[in-house]
């Protein structure tokens, strides 16, 4: 079975789940966002409400990623995971694969500045996360899933893809420019970060998948916030 991000819950026809059990979902997100106190979501019904429209030839049932197979897409959110914390602890890049303890770890729960983690694209590597087409303070907590913003995994994921070197210098080579379309990221929380593994060929292949999984969390991002429609992983 395959580990996926899929983006609008009304935008593809050929979906396993029936239309009630999606209105049904949409309602429970609506009541956790109530019960923080933020405004619902709207969520687009069809590709008609997208403004700006999608570019002709899109294939709604396509927006979102795969991101593998679970077994291998395990892997790598683990060794992603580890290179986050490792990034926002430490404030440099590891110079070799993770030597998972726990005070790596420890030390990142206590990070007093949430604003220098990476909280939003560890969630977004679970399943059933709800990624939100708005700004969040932080991760929420919902009856059976967690709610995360993808301005948020957006940033993060543009910040960690500088540290792996995964965008074309031609795009963009900036902690706070999304190297996927070329345009600044809002929220600059990264934009002191110099953090980055060696410019050198067989380091990059190391984390090859790690980027990789880096560059369809962005992706996923870019989807929901183009489109409006929440992202779910699953």
């Amino acid at each position: 079975m395959g580990f996926d991000v899929g983006v609008g819950l009304f935008l593809c026809a050929e979906t396993v789940r029936p239309l009630e059990e999606r209105r049904r979902f949409l309602d429970a997100v609506n009541a956790t966002l109530e019960r923080h106190g933020l405004p619902p979501h709207r969520e687009p019904r069809s590709v008609a409400e997208i403004d700006p429209p999608l570019p002709p030839g899109t294939d709604p049932c396509l927006l979102g990623a795969s991101m593998g197979a679970y077994s291998s897409h395990a892997r790598r959110s683990d060794r992603l995971d580890w290179l986050a914390r490792h990034v926002a602890v430490r404030g440099t890049a590891p110079a070799a694969g993770p030597p998972y303890g726990p005070e790596l770890y420890q030390a990142y729960d206590r990070l007093p500045d949430r604003a220098a983690t990476f909280d939003h694209l560890l969630a977004a590597c679970g399943d059933g996360v709800v990624v939100l087409p708005r700004p969040l303070d932080r991760v929420l907590a919902g009856d059976h899933c967690w709610l995360i913003s993808a301005d948020r995994l957006r940033a993060e994921a543009v910040a960690l893809g500088y540290v792996l070197r995964t965008a074309d210098p031609a795009v963009s080579d900036s902690p706070v420019v999304d190297w996927i379309t070329g345009t600044a990221v809002p929220d600059r929380s990264f934009e002191h970060l110099r953090a980055r593994i060696p410019d050198d060929a067989d380091v990059w292949q190391g984390w090859a998948e790690e980027s990789d999984l880096c560059h369809r969390l962005l992706q996923s991002a870019d989807d929901v916030l183009r489109t409006g429609a929440l992202g779910i992983t699953s």
